[in-house]
């Protein structure tokens, strides 16, 4: 990991970006808070006062693949070939 110089503009973007980035994870808390409490009312449609929300029950089907290919026994030669890697930058923000 390199470590630059802040310059006061890129200072002034972190702090900002990270002010950011926890009103949004307090909101998504809130909001997933509220969505769980309108989904426990089960499927249907439901009217607020400027809102309305549908809530709508689905199958979701997972298949395990990994599982699946491991039982044919490939070799490594042929994991690797059907491998890709790529470089993904992310970013965190912590309080300082």
């Amino acid at each position: 990991m390199t470590t630059i110089q802040l310059t006061p503009n890129l200072a002034a973007l972190i702090d900002e970006a990270g002010a950011i980035d926890s009103e949004v994870k307090r909101l998504t808390k809130q909001l997933d808070a509220i969505k769980a409490r309108i989904k426990a009312n089960g499927a249907g449609d439901f009217g607020g006062f400027e809102f309305s929300a549908k809530v709508i029950e689905s199958e979701r089907v997972t298949i395990d693949w990994q599982t699946i290919a491991a039982k044919f026994e490939p070799s490594r030669q042929l994991i690797a070939a059907h491998t890709s890697s790529a470089i993904v930058q992310s970013i965190r923000f912590t309080k300082a």
